[in-house]
């Protein structure tokens, strides 16, 4: 593998100004082709004033002498940098690569440095949520330590950091998980550039485990599930109707947000006696479902007034539904405003379904086979519990008289 060759070049155009002023270049050469990279000095240099030595190629007559020269350093070692980098590597360094970093502001040692441009210029799309929680863990990180370069990350650098944010910042359990996991993902994406050896990722988050204690789960009471239901928009916040619509589907359902998109017309089974079941998949693992969907009425009533005309496949239009956050964003505005004080998100639809089973007398394994959930005793095929099972183990629950 040929690698770059660097020159450090006065005037290389040789041409003439007036002001007897040139710029300076650095000369990058890959595979007998050229490009020069301008090296940006407080002041250009005088043919006179340039010695071209190693390490001291503008003349101490220079004002500028000691900073140009360091300047000029600077940039050749970067690229001097990346040249050992891609040897030890065996990779092939390009012009592109070569200008890239030399155009990057700040130490190119520096973590810091680049953390911020990661979250400057993401590798992957980032909600602004997750862009808030790098910009976060970037500042905890530098109230433990006002600088840090890649060869400080290391084992004992990860769990003092973590020590840090238990003690001096209080941050515990789900916070503190949250801004490790952060470091952890720069930390990759700066092994994939090549800026860590291979051995410092060796053993490097071993021992790092932190405990999230078991969140309760939320649900709402039937009475809440009422209001909910009968809830009257002003016209002025019509449009969260759709959303309070949805929202009730997945409280009848067990869905999560994302099995919407794969609620398909076969997976609606229209009962000649009971009414609707739905035979399906979960989005989440696969796992087959039966869900006696005839048990809530006002589930009929949401399947005819969102169903899809236009679409052979889908049950639901795809125009009724929002982004997942911005779904989430509007139950708490409708929870605000039906007077529910719970903190609502689309999870919590799916935590009031399982509980309206459990208290009003749905039995186990029929529950899990409605659920998909999946352990030893509930991943069982998918005729262990059919449609007459069903109907027998959910008898004697009856939300029709609670009026949701």
């Amino acid at each position: 593998m040929a690698l770059p060759s660097l020159y450090i070049m006065h005037n290389w155009r040789y041409k003439f100004n007036k002001n007897g002023l040139y710029p300076i270049h650095l000369r990058i050469c890959i595979d007998r082709k050229s490009k020069y990279f301008e090296i940006k000095v407080p002041q250009k240099v005088r043919i006179i004033e340039w010695s071209g030595l190693d390490d001291n190629w503008v003349k101490g007559s220079h004002p500028y002498a000691f900073e140009i020269n360091n300047k000029i350093l600077e940039k050749k070692r970067i690229v001097q940098d990346l040249i050992k980098k891609s040897y030890n590597f065996n990779k092939r360094l390009t012009f592109e690569t070569i200008f890239e970093h030399l155009k990057r502001k700040g130490d190119i040692n520096s973590f810091y440095a680049f953390m911020q441009r990661y979250i400057d210029n993401p590798p992957e799309k980032l909600e602004d949520n997750t862009i808030k929680k790098y910009k976060t863990t970037l500042i905890h990180l530098k109230k433990f330590r006002k600088e840090l370069f890649f060869a400080d990350i290391d084992n004992i650098f990860l769990t003092d950091f973590l020590k840090f944010m238990r003690t001096t910042l209080s941050l515990e359990g789900a916070a503190a998980k949250k801004y490790l996991q952060t470091l952890k993902k720069v930390i990759r994406q700066a092994r994939k550039e090549n800026y860590l050896e291979p051995s410092q990722m060796e053993f490097l988050f071993d021992g790092l485990k932190v405990k999230v204690p078991k969140a309760k789960r939320t649900y709402l009471e039937p009475t809440e599930i009422k209001a909910w239901k009968n809830y009257l928009f002003p016209e002025s916040r019509k449009a969260l109707e759709r959303d309070r619509d949805l929202f009730l589907f997945q409280i009848y359902t067990g869905f999560y947000y994302k099995d919407f998109f794969i609620f398909t017309k076969d997976q609606l089974i229209d009962d000649e006696q009971y009414g609707y079941f739905i035979l399906g998949a979960r989005d989440k693992n696969g796992n087959q479902t039966i869900i006696p969907l005839y048990k809530f009425s006002h589930a009929g009533v949401i399947i005819k007034k969102y169903r899809s005309a236009v679409n052979d496949k889908e049950v639901f239009n795809s125009v009724y539904f929002n982004e997942e956050q911005v779904y989430n964003r509007n139950l708490k505005e409708i929870a605000s405003m039906v007077g529910i004080s719970k903190n609502l998100t689309n999870k919590v639809a799916r935590h009031t379904n399982a509980q309206l089973w459990v208290r009003y007398g749905a039995e186990r394994p029929v529950l899990s086979k409605m659920l998909g959930h999946e352990n030893e005793s509930t991943t069982k095929s998918y005729y262990d519990i059919n449609i007459p099972e069903i109907i027998e183990g959910v008898k004697q629950v009856d939300f029709k008289r609670l009026g949701i």
